[in-house]
C-alpha cells in the first residue's frame, strides 16, 4: 500500500513538473511571437529597407523577462 501511495505521489509531482514546463515554454513563444512582430512591423515601415538600427531604440533584443 505504501508503495503504491509513493508512486502516486510522484506521478503527482511529474505531472505538475510537466506543466511548469508547458507554462515556461508558453512564455518564451509569447515573448518569440512578440519579438518577430516588432520586426515584421518595422520591414514593413521601411518598405523592406534597412531597419535593424531602428529596431534597437525601439526594442530590447533579449528573450528573457
Amino acid at each position: 500500500m505504501k508503495s503504491e501511495v509513493y508512486k502516486i505521489d510522484e506521478l503527482l509531482a511529474r505531472i505538475l513538473d510537466a506543466a511548469v514546463r508547458t507554462k515556461e515554454r508558453e512564455a518564451q513563444l509569447r515573448r518569440t511571437t512578440r519579438h518577430l512582430r516588432t520586426r515584421v512591423a518595422k520591414c514593413t515601415d521601411v518598405d523592406g529597407g534597412i531597419f535593424e538600427n531602428v529596431l534597437r531604440t525601439v526594442t530590447d533584443f533579449s528573450f528573457e523577462q
